[in-house]
């Protein structure tokens, strides 16, 4: 795990004050004994975890693609080749969304801004250390102009069907 206790605390404050103001329908289907606590994402969310990630062309068209992603500082961080729409839309919109999901098992939904990630960014180094020790490649190297981003929520929130399944880590 990456989480410091601090960003820990801050991913329980914003998936529960996105609950606070999500409408009653919702409500009704991510009942609060289905709802995954802040430790239990982050216990979850170790690895390569693929998810639907949806930016918005500029003529405002939504659009969405599959990604890996990893999870790094309570945040989704995920990397592209340098000729990827999402990239072109991301720099017109920074708007974006992430669904990380299995069936009715487990879903994590983020939206929020991308926060591009340069070799100057702080959390850099770790980013390309966790890739090369997961994918065993520079990512450099896969081709051109990949760039690395992250998302910065707005709001977040987590299902599972049986929390139980999901301990805390």
């Amino acid at each position: 795990m990456f989480e410091t206790p601090e960003e820990i605390n801050g991913l329980a404050r914003l998936l529960g004050a996105t609950m606070d103001v999500a409408n009653a329908h919702m409500t009704s289907i991510v009942t609060p004994e289905r709802r995954l606590s802040a430790r239990q994402v982050v216990a979850y969310l170790q690895g390569t975890r693929q998810v639907a990630f949806a930016t918005v062309t500029p003529k405002g068209e939504p659009r969405v693609s599959p990604l890996d992603a990893l999870f790094i500082h309570g945040r989704f961080v995920m990397g592209t080749g340098g000729g990827a729409a999402r990239l072109r839309n991301l720099r017109a919109n920074p708007g974006c969304s992430a669904v990380h999901m299995d069936g009715d098992r487990i879903a994590v939904v983020v939206n929020g801004e991308v926060e591009w990630i340069g070799r100057e960014h702080p959390d850099h180094d770790l980013l390309i250390q966790t890739w090369f020790r997961l994918y065993g490649a520079d990512p450099y190297t896969l081709g051109p102009g990949v760039t690395f981003f992250r998302i910065r929520p707005v709001s977040m929130w987590a299902f599972a069907s049986h929390p139980e399944e999901f301990p805390e880590g």
